[in-house]
């Protein structure tokens, strides 16, 4: 076990003296990480910009100046801002910065208790389909709002044989408006287990590029071996069982630097949240452990130091691409998602997911552990007992 460790700390040496190493290991995954998270890490977020040009003045456009319009600023998702002509609106979408503009026409109110048919017109700005579509189901929702009133209107002047003086019909018309509809949206609070964008992308950089750095250790020994420093090892009391754990080992303390310094980085720069350290913790070490394992059984199957850190890559890169670290799986089509949990990188994802929400713990990554740990020792079993041969004396 002595000499295991000596090779492993050698190894430690040569590979952060390594700038080439230290880059994989480190700097990639962050800077990746931070291009990501910073394109893309406000994507989710939504806020708009609108103007109202109320050329009417009257009181059903102040209802839904205020009211309707009015409520996406009392929730916070819009800036709302009033101009005086439908010019000063068009000039307000043209110029950028607007998401979409009201334009309430003059006798807009007179027309509706008239019974007569009026439009209100939605600009809306090049590229902001989603803004813009909000603002015309907001006065959707306001049409439909009058229509439900002057059908209770009709109604009850059916009903009553004759036509509805004034204060009959406004007194209608309050209670068909304060009236509870038969379907209401409740806002509930439930236990929602999903990265943030700037936690995602660091965890899925980071166990993209774990698999790079897991395969320097065995990789190493095709190198040794042509410099002749195997064989030197090799001519001493050395099994080459220690060889390989050496290398293991090697490899385990540099993932183990890595995924802490990115962890440590990715926390402080872009206010990453991992979830609880414990259940952190030891989804790292098994995703360590499961990159380790599958990355010597390829090896394994190698000859060169040039064909196995191809080989090696190609399967990184395969496995990242499934295991959804470019894109989170809740947006991939079923076959991908099924997909990704044949994969490490999915299982590490999913294990992190599974510590956030609502009464979430560190136990909750417990079966994302398990099958991480099942899949680098299975692999990592087959593969150790294939790379014998890689330190076996010729």
């Amino acid at each position: 076990m002595r000499v295991a460790v000596l090779i492993a700390i050698k190894d430690l040496r040569q590979r952060f003296r390594d700038r080439s190493a230290v880059l994989i290991a480190v700097v990639a995954p962050l800077g990746l990480a931070l291009i990501f998270s910073s394109l893309l890490g406000n994507a989710a977020t939504f806020h708009a910009t609108y103007v109202v040009a109320d050329l009417d003045g009257g009181e059903l456009a102040t209802v839904l100046r205020q009211d309707v319009i009015g409520s996406l600023q009392t929730a916070g998702v819009a800036d709302i801002t009033d101009v005086r002509t439908e010019a000063d609106a068009r000039a307000a979408v043209d110029a950028g910065g607007t998401t979409a503009a009201f334009v309430i026409p003059a006798g807009f109110t007179r027309s509706i208790q008239a019974g007569q048919p009026v439009t209100v017109d939605i600009i809306g700005a090049q590229g902001s389909d989603l803004g813009t579509e909000i603002a015309r189901s907001l006065a959707q929702r306001f049409g439909d709002g009058v229509v439900a009133v002057q059908l209770s209107l009709a109604t009850v002047a059916d009903l009553a044989g004759r036509p509805l003086d004034p204060a009959d019909q406004s007194r209608i018309a309050s209670v068909a408006s304060a009236a509870t509809p038969p379907v209401a949206l409740v806002d509930v609070q439930a236990g929602l287990r999903q990265l943030t964008m700037a936690t995602y992308f660091s965890a899925s950089m980071a166990i993209l590029f774990l698999f790079f750095s897991a395969q320097t250790g065995l990789v190493s020994l095709f190198d040794e071996r042509r410099q002749g420093t195997l064989g030197r090892i090799l001519a001493g009391p050395v099994r080459p069982s220690t060889i390989l754990l050496g290398k293991i080992l090697g490899g385990f303390a540099t993932s183990v630097i890595a995924m802490t310094i990115l962890v440590l980085a990715t926390s402080a720069l872009i206010g990453a949240d991992w979830g609880a350290p414990v259940g952190v913790a030891a989804l790292i070490l098994s995703a360590i452990v499961a990159s380790i394992g599958i990355s010597s059984l390829v090896v394994s199957f190698t000859r060169t130091a040039e064909a196995a850190g191809a080989a090696s890559s190609a399967v990184a890169i395969t496995l990242g691409v499934l295991g959804g670290t470019f894109t989170p799986t809740s947006q991939a089509p079923q076959l991908l998602s099924v997909l990704t949990l044949a994969t490490p990188h999915g299982w590490f994802l999913r294990g992190l997911g599974d510590m956030h929400g609502i009464g979430a713990t560190a136990a909750d990554a417990l079966p994302s552990v398990g099958v991480l740990l099942a899949m680098g020792l299975v692999t990592g079993a087959i593969g150790m007992l294939r790379a014998r041969r890689l330190v076996t004396p010729r």
